[in-house]
């Protein structure tokens, strides 16, 4: 069996893992991938983006490769670009075409209303696409296949979801040279990404494991921890043969397992030794875990902390976290010379312009490596999309774009209520960033952020903040970004055919 898998412009490791278990038992797959020059999550310019439009040579290559299964994978905010290009597909080959990923699984029905999908897999797909690939491999579709949803005719066949993937160290490597073999972006970098575990012990309002949890209950445990000898046996793997400077952990509450992380730290000092950054839940930073991220060699900790009001963070987001913690978890972190980044979330219900100020005073005092501003965005069926919606804080229109993804703004540009006061505040945190203290407080003293430019708009706000930026994470990004721009404008200019 041939699979193709079409891309967006990030890397995803849901479809390295089915990559890897689909090539375990024989069938063939290729990747192709979309670089979405200049209508990416930040660099949005209509004109250019129509002139480096890559959509139409995907489907000219994955019409020449032939495959028996196209899958595409879909977050919300790339939702309308898959439903444009399985159109475009459908008009070249009758192939079937089969959609996973965070949005279908949160609005299934919704999605297979698209008629240009013909089967949907809700949750964790690797064993449910080996079942598919094996059926079709055999002549016959088996309709009984737990997870996805088939079109048969004008029925809607809904299966069941599975239990959850229990044992992670069952599943084989992931196949990274899927990736690095579509673009050398990914690999030039020297960033590898991974992750040691899957799910989240915790269900934030604003998050999709606000409704995974609901789908997944009675399925198995929310957090699946890998051992640490197979996260050491993937790294080591890997950084032998690319040339890997940094790595980055996904994982949504990396070393949330004291034992687990104490042992990490002793192998992956002694077996790895390169710069990692990964994410932390306040209510796991302690003496000891922030002891042993040093003796592995952390780099840098990001750390959720959305809102310093802690009536919002427990009633509107379900962060049931004082601000003490996060205060001594921040610094623990700093005390161990480990970069801090901070999330913080603006635009919540009921937010004041007084507990914004409050958040900036706050971070003038702390002062984090750098702070992630983030503007609210709604994603279908996440408990403060409903939340919202049953409160009228969202409108029956908005509710409606938004679980069918239309009119989408990235969570890194901007959120569902951009104004000119938000933008002025999106300037104001990021001068915190790169400012001293004493200039800072000073601007928030004399209210001198109700001067700073708003026309300019939230995502060119972003685009000079990350260029101005000096931590680990920025430069990377930048680095990312400059080769996947520098090499696919090139090959579209000249005409560049693949090597």
């Amino acid at each position: 069996m041939k699979i193709a898998f079409i891309n967006d412009s990030s890397q995803q490791l849901g479809i390295q893992y089915m990559s890897a278990v689909l090539k375990q038992h024989g069938h063939e797959v290729k990747l192709f991938m979309d670089p979405q020059l200049f209508a990416d999550d930040v660099i949005q310019i209509n004109s250019l983006g129509k002139l480096f439009n890559y959509e139409n040579k995907i489907v000219k290559d994955v019409k020449e490769f032939s495959p028996d299964l196209i899958g595409i994978s879909i977050v919300t905010d790339f939702y309308q670009w898959a439903c444009n290009i399985a159109q475009k597909i459908k008009a070249e080959i009758d192939t079937p075409i089969i959609v996973g990923g965070i949005h279908p699984t949160s609005v299934p029905d919704r999605v297979m209303n698209n008629k240009n999908f013909d089967m949907l897999c809700i949750g964790e797909g690797e064993f449910a696409m080996l079942e598919l690939a094996n059926s079709l491999e055999k002549g016959a579709i088996d309709y009984s296949i737990k997870n996805i949803w088939f079109r048969k005719g004008e029925e809607i066949i809904r299966n069941e979801v599975r239990p959850l993937i229990s044992d992670l160290d069952a599943l084989p490597m992931p196949d990274t040279d899927l990736y690095y073999s579509a673009s050398p972006h990914f690999n030039r970098t020297g960033l590898y990404i991974t992750m040691t575990s899957r799910g989240c012990s915790n269900a934030c309002s604003y998050c999709c494991h606000s409704y995974l949890h609901e789908l997944y209950k009675g399925k198995g445990p929310t957090v699946r921890q890998r051992s640490v000898n197979s996260v050491i046996e993937e790294l080591d793997l890997n950084t032998n043969k690319h040339k890997i400077k940094f790595i980055a952990f996904m994982d949504n509450c990396f070393g949330y397992d004291l034992n687990w992380l104490k042992e990490f730290a002793r192998e992956y000092k002694e077996k790895i030794g390169i710069k990692f950054w990964c994410i932390m839940h306040p209510n796991d930073v302690t003496d000891e875990s922030v002891h042993y991220l040093k003796e592995a060699g952390c780099h840098t900790v990001d750390m959720g902390v959305q809102s310093w009001n802690e009536d919002l963070r427990k009633n509107i987001l379900f962060r049931n976290i004082d601000n003490q913690t996060m205060e001594n978890a921040i610094q623990l972190i700093k005390d161990a010379n480990i970069e801090i980044m901070t999330d913080s979330i603006f635009d919540l219900p009921n937010q004041t312009d007084e507990d914004i100020l409050k958040s900036a005073e706050k971070y003038i005092e702390i002062k984090p490596k750098r702070i992630y501003f983030y503007m609210l965005r709604h994603y279908p069926n996440t408990k403060m999309t409903r939340m919202a919606y049953n409160n009228n804080w969202l409108s029956k229109d908005r509710y409606e774009e938004v679980m069918d993804a239309h009119n989408v703004t990235s969570f890194s540009v901007g959120g569902d209520n951009v104004s000119k006061k938000l933008i002025k505040y999106q300037i104001l945190f990021y001068l915190i960033d790169l400012l001293p203290r004493g200039i800072s407080r000073f601007i928030l003293k004399k209210k001198l952020y109700k001067y700073f430019p708003s026309f300019i708009g939230p995502a060119l706000v972003v685009i000079l903040r990350n260029l101005l930026a000096f931590d680990m994470n920025a430069r990377l990004q930048r680095a990312w970004t400059i080769n996947r721009y520098f090499h696919f404008t090139v090959k579209k200019t000249f005409n560049l055919k693949d090597k």
